[in-house]
């Protein structure tokens, strides 16, 4: 891809100003790359210099280019250098001419030089791309362009073999080739064309790194997330965190690794599969084994001192943390389990495939009180179906119906509200059976839930009974968690003035929580729950007033303690109650308002709806 370009450019340069066009191959990449006195001796000759007149040493070479090139300028392609040492004496001083280099490395050492990395290809240049290699995409030969585009991740030299290989084999359609690289363990092996072939593209580029960051860079294929950051590598090496910022340095420099974010690192697809490759060669499979786990069980183990700031019984990272993790606040813990989340939930995975439980029920455990910090993360229904697995295994019949009701919540926020009744009244009965008093009140308050809409008078039911367990246990989250519950079952049923005094008994709990931070947390979550529905019951019975004022509170408590998604909830429905009491402009600030906390926290369709209502409050009358 590279050299592709950078001689196209060269020539369109070149004849633009009217100028020659120079290329030299530097063979940087071989076992005994081009020195530096033989690639000036050649491009002296090239420029007309005799070669009596060329000097025997370097220096004087050098000088006589700048000197040949102020009088003749050309467009130069310096071709696959090795390193800056190499390349320095070609440059040329003054004068009209340009140089385009192309490299592996960096060349982070060259001055007054503007890189440009060769960027991957967008999905519709990649197929486009393919398609000019084969000829067309038309009729049943191009079917699956696009799948075999992507499966080469945008690379442009994979991209380039592919397309040769489709080309020289015209009984293959894209779809059957693409069925044939579908494999990653063998897409690798199937990226070649005569002799050309991806993985020794990547494996020049491995041969060049010190045998630390050849050890790092196939280590890397162990991580789960697209991404990480240096903390993340030391545990892959032992070494400490500069001298694996170091190996993470030499690894960019190589190209290998690319820049995703601030401190992030990542692995282009096709060159993780290739550490993988060199991982299994190179490391037997016990040293595999343990370096997974080590790494599974410090993600893991980060996690769940992250998520104890939400976890009442917690309320904070353990007194003796000692991590190179900062979680000295609720703040910075959220932060990291938001940008670490690809990497915990597969260690999530790989712990729970390789039958290590009870990390995987100690983590989630923790996990399930940051749930409502982050109730648009995609994955909770994996995660707590994942720990179910878990809890099975272990064997433990309340640790099995928590995991249960864990999930019902999961499946009703998906709107599966069958499946998170049956995962709610099923782990009701396994508490019921184990005497798991509280998993059996907290079983029945999901079942309560999940059936709210279309039955009420069984979601009050079964709100009552889990609230007299609740009372027996003198459990105060779930206690006031099932009096809103109640209250919106009343309300379901038609029963506004029994909603209202059960909602507002809640509210009266959720003044009086334990002492703690955490708990003070939690009571405001649930007061923020209590005022939103004591607000809808209050619009519903016509009562504006009222409405607006629990609306107000919900939302400003909702921003109060950073639950953006449930802000825009509740001022969405102060503005529908602006709206009908005829004061529009202060009903359009609330949804704006509205509109950009939902963008805050990504919730592209509640976003959009509140754009409906808008249009609506801007309507002439």
């Amino acid at each position: 891809g590279k050299t592709t370009l950078a001689v196209e450019a060269g020539r369109r340069l070149a004849e633009a100003d009217g100028l020659g066009l120079l290329y030299l191959d530097l063979r940087g990449m071989d076992p005994d790359p081009l020195d530096t006195g033989t690639a000036l001796l050649r491009l002296l000759k090239a420029l007309g210099a005799g070669v009596r007149d060329i000097p025997d040493d370097v220096a004087g070479r050098s000088g006589q280019l700048r000197a040949l090139w102020e009088a003749r300028p050309a467009v130069l392609v310096l071709d696959n250098a090795r390193e800056e040492e190499q390349v320095r004496p070609l440059l040329p001083g003054a004068g009209r001419g340009l140089v385009l280099v192309t490299s592996r490395r960096l060349l982070t050492g060259l001055e007054g030089v503007e890189r440009l990395p060769v960027p991957v290809f967008e999905p519709a240049e990649a197929r486009s791309l393919l398609s000019s290699i084969i000829g067309g995409a038309d009729g049943p030969r191009g079917e699956g362009l696009a799948d075999l585009a992507g499966l080469c991740g945008g690379l442009p030299l994979a991209l380039r073999i592919i397309g040769n290989r489709l080309a020289t084999r015209p009984a293959w359609t894209a779809r059957q080739f693409a069925d044939r690289l579908a494999d990653s363990e063998r897409r690798l092996e199937g990226i070649h064309a005569g002799d050309l072939q991806i993985t020794a593209a990547f494996s020049m580029s491995y041969e060049q790194l010190s045998p630390a960051a050849q050890r790092l860079c196939r280590r890397l294929a162990l991580v789960p997330g697209p991404d990480f950051t240096a903390v993340l590598a030391c545990v892959l090496t032992g070494a400490s965190l500069y001298d694996t910022e170091d190996l993470l340095d030499e690894l960019h420099e190589l190209g290998l690794l690319a820049l995703t974010g601030e401190h992030r690192f990542g692995f282009h697809d096709l060159i993780r599969l290739f550490a993988g490759e060199r991982l299994a060669a190179e490391e037997d499979a016990a040293r595999r084994t343990a370096l997974t786990r080590a790494l599974a069980e410090w993600l893991l183990e980060v996690t769940a001192a992250a998520a104890a700031w939400f976890d009442p019984a917690h309320g904070a990272a353990p007194a003796d943390w000692g991590r190179p993790v900062e979680l000295s606040s609720a703040e910075a813990a959220e932060a990291w389990l938001r940008a670490e989340s690809d990497n915990w939930f597969g260690a999530v995975r790989v712990a729970t495939e390789q039958g290590w439980d009870g990390i995987v029920l100690d983590t989630v455990d923790r996990l399930h009180w940051f749930a409502n910090q982050w109730l648009l993360w995609p994955h909770w229904h994996e995660l707590f179906t994942l720990a179910g697995v878990a809890a099975r295994r272990a064997g433990d019949p309340a640790v099995c119906a928590t995991q249960l009701y864990n999930l019902s919540w999961a499946q009703a926020q998906r709107g599966e509200l069958e499946q998170a009744a049956a995962s709610a009244l099923e782990a009701a009965r396994i508490a019921e059976r184990a005497g798991a008093v509280r998993q059996h009140a907290w079983a029945l308050h999901y079942a309560a839930r999940a059936v709210t809409a279309a039955d009420p008078a069984a979601a009050l039911a079964y709100n009552q009974r889990a609230e007299r367990l609740f009372a027996q246990v003198e459990d105060w989250v779930g206690h006031t968690t099932v009096l809103t519950s109640i209250g919106i079952s009343f309300a379901g049923l038609g029963a506004p003035r029994e909603a209202v005094a059960a909602l507002r008994a809640a509210l009266d709990e959720a003044r009086r929580p334990p002492s703690g931070a955490a708990w003070q947390t939690i009571a405001d979550v649930l007061a923020t729950s209590g005022h939103y529905h004591l607000g809808a019951t209050y619009e519903a019975m016509g009562e504006f007033d009222p409405a607006e004022d629990a609306f107000r509170f919900a939302a400003g408590n909702a921003g109060r303690i950073g639950m953006r998604l449930h802000q825009g909830r509740a001022e969405v429905r102060l503005g529908l109650v602006l709206q009908r009491r005829g004061l529009l402009e202060q009903a359009a600030a609330t949804l704006e308002a509205a509109r950009a906390h939902f963008l805050e926290v990504d919730a592209a369709a509640e976003a959009g709806g509140v754009e409906e209502l808008l249009a609506q409050c801007r309507a002439p009358a």
